[in-house]
């Protein structure tokens, strides 16, 4: 399936954002639950070692040592390079999560961020402003590309599950725990991302941010396979959050109190598992 192309200084920008993501995946291994115990308590306690039907953690990065505590979130227009928005959402600590089925590439990588104190709600509303906006970006150019081109219109309208739009956008709340996403129905249909999946926990003032990401070996045949996967992968991570939405239970094994934890966060976060990077990007 031909990939809907993007103005040049758009592409650019698309090309640096999928490498640092990509970056941020390292050659897959098996994950023990001892790797988790050096883990600030919330960490250790958030992150899932699988989460079912066979997906492994099989990859820990913490967050980079005395970065700022904030992101930057750029809102970018489909014929422009130039932010026409950009704005930080804070981050007090967070660590980044690889999975993978066994055998295969991997399939999700996801982002447990920590708000700074009182920047919860103001953050959250930020990174749904921002998937709103790009998927309406996305869907507005795919659009037009296909109107413009009806033999590739054709060909993605062949590929498409029943009843779907080639970008769907999903708002759901499910024990306590809301989600909002997107979604391409066609994979490679503008990038290697198929679908960008956020999940909110106010209890704990934290955003899980997941990539589900094309493979060269995947685990998914087709589209359907892939979101058969995808509902899975939702499930299992709100059913994991839900039960650990409340207060912070005492972890044994070393992950430390919180007092020490805190102060370990300010000065940002280490790998916890350094292993060499890809060869080869998509």
């Amino acid at each position: 399936m031909p990939t809907i192309p993007l103005p040049a200084s758009a592409s650019r920008w698309f090309s640096r954002r999928l490498l640092a993501l990509l970056l941020l995946a390292f050659a897959p291994g098996p994950a023990q639950p001892a790797d988790l115990r050096p883990l600030p308590t919330l960490f250790a306690q958030l992150v899932p070692p699988s989460l079912g039907a066979g997906l492994q953690l099989v990859q820990l990065r913490r967050r980079c040592e005395g970065c700022e505590p904030w992101r930057m979130v750029d809102f970018h227009s489909n014929d422009t390079l130039t932010p026409v928005r950009r704005e930080k959402v804070s981050v007090q600590a967070g660590v980044t999560a690889i999975y993978a089925y066994p055998g295969t590439d991997d399939f999700a990588n996801v982002k447990i961020e920590q708000s700074m104190p009182g920047m919860y709600a103001q953050d959250r509303q930020l990174v749904i402003d921002a998937i709103s906006h790009e998927f309406r970006r996305k869907k507005e150019r795919v659009a037009a590309h296909l109107a413009a081109h009806p033999e590739i219109r054709a060909k993605v309208g062949q590929l498409l599950p029943a009843g779907k739009e080639p970008i769907e956008f999903e708002q759901l709340s499910r024990d306590g725990i809301e989600v909002v996403a997107y979604t391409e129905n066609v994979i490679g249909l503008t990038s290697a991302t198929i679908s960008q999946i956020h999940f909110f926990v106010p209890g704990r003032e934290v955003i899980v941010t997941a990539y589900l990401v094309r493979q060269k070996h995947p685990k998914f045949a087709d589209i359907g396979e892939f979101l058969r996967l995808r509902a899975d992968f939702i499930g299992a991570w709100t059913a994991h959050l839900a039960r650990r939405a409340g207060p912070l239970l005492p972890v044994s094994g070393g992950a430390g109190d919180d007092a020490g934890d805190q102060q370990r966060q300010r000065g940002g976060l280490e790998a916890v598992r350094p292993a060499p990077l890809p060869q080869e990007t998509i």
